[in-house]
């Protein structure tokens, strides 16, 4: 018997909410070629999706003190594999601003935690699906 091996992409926010995923692509694609197949992520890339977004950080002013920030636009925390574009947010590998470090490791596992809990709704997660048919596979 033949198994086929899909890959998909997903994307969720820090409160661990799936705001996007792909249908299913071949699993010998990598990232960087998978993320070109993205609607969501080409959106936010083009400027057509999510691009009025705001939202305010706390930041330390030049005085120490703790002021809120506005900001606009989207940004997706994405590992080394996939593209540089100018929406994606690469981990660090060397930094001496530890707080930023901090920041995006603290979102990072956030969206660690949401793929657990996608995995603990149903076995068929876990265990692979039996099906032939790649439509049924995708909408699982």
């Amino acid at each position: 018997m033949k198994y086929t091996v899909r890959t998909y992409n997903i994307t969720v926010n820090h409160r661990r909410r799936i705001l996007s995923t792909t249908t299913g692509h071949l699993s010998r694609w990598n990232d960087k070629i998978l993320v070109r197949f993205d609607k969501f992520i080409n959106g936010i890339k083009d400027g057509t999706i999510m691009e009025d977004v705001e939202f305010v950080l706390l930041e330390a002013n030049d005085k120490g003190d703790i002021v809120k920030i506005k900001y606009e636009g989207s940004w997706l925390i994405v590992d080394n594999g996939y593209l540089n574009w100018s929406v994606t947010v690469p981990l660090l590998k060397v930094t001496n601003d530890q707080r930023s470090y901090q920041w995006i490791e603290s979102i990072r596992k956030d969206v660690e935690c949401a793929f657990g809990i996608i995995k603990g709704f149903g076995r068929i997660l876990k265990s692979g699906i039996r099906l032939h048919d790649v439509e049924a596979v995708d909408k699982i």
